[in-house]
C-alpha cells in the first residue's frame, strides 16, 4: 500500500508496501499532482466530471486501486490499475487557436480512462507562460520523452 501527500512547495511524501508493478503509473500520477494548475476529466460518455487539482490532495495506491483525494474532501476518485496501461502526452490545437497540454490515461482496450489537462497556460495578454509549459515539458522528459508511456513495469 502507498499513502502520497504533497506538501508546499510540491514535496511529495510517500509510503510504500508492495504492488511495485504500478511504480510507473505511481510515480506520473505523483508527478502530475505535484502541479498547481492541472483539472483531471473523466468522461463517461454521456457525463463529464472536471475536477481541481488542490496541494496536498492526498494519492495512494493499494492493490489494483489508485485513489485520488479521499472522503475528507469533496470529491475523490478510483482508477483499476490492472485496467489502466498507458498514458500519452498530447500537444494539440483548441478551438480558440491556443495550445492545449495533457497527459490522458488509456485503459487495456484503448478507451480513455482519465485525462490531466495543463491549465491556465496563457497570462490575461494571451501569451503562453512558459514556466508553465517547462513543467510538462520536464513530465515529459522524465517519463522518457515518448508520446506514449507504457504504465507496466519493463
Amino acid at each position: 500500500m502507498e499513502h502520497c501527500f504533497i506538501y508546499i512547495p510540491y514535496r511529495i511524501v510517500c509510503t510504500m508496501e508492495d504492488n511495485t508493478k504500478y511504480d510507473v503509473a505511481r510515480e506520473l500520477i505523483s508527478d502530475i499532482l505535484s502541479q498547481g494548475d492541472v483539472s483531471l476529466s473523466l468522461n463517461s460518455g454521456s457525463g463529464i466530471a472536471e475536477l481541481k487539482i488542490e496541494i496536498g490532495l492526498p494519492f495512494r495506491i493499494k492493490d489494483k486501486w489508485a485513489t485520488i483525494g479521499d472522503d475528507d474532501r469533496p470529491w475523490h476518485l478510483h482508477l483499476n490499475m490492472d485496467e489502466v496501461v498507458e498514458a500519452r502526452f498530447v500537444k494539440e490545437p483548441r478551438h480558440d487557436g491556443r495550445q492545449s497540454y495533457s497527459i490522458r490515461f488509456f485503459d487495456s482496450i484503448g478507451r480513455l480512462s482519465i485525462r490531466a489537462n495543463f491549465i491556465k497556460l496563457y497570462d490575461n495578454n494571451g501569451n503562453l507562460i512558459m514556466e508553465k509549459i517547462a513543467k510538462f515539458d520536464e513530465i515529459h522528459m522524465k517519463h522518457g520523452g515518448k508520446e506514449i508511456v507504457s504504465l507496466r513495469g519493463q
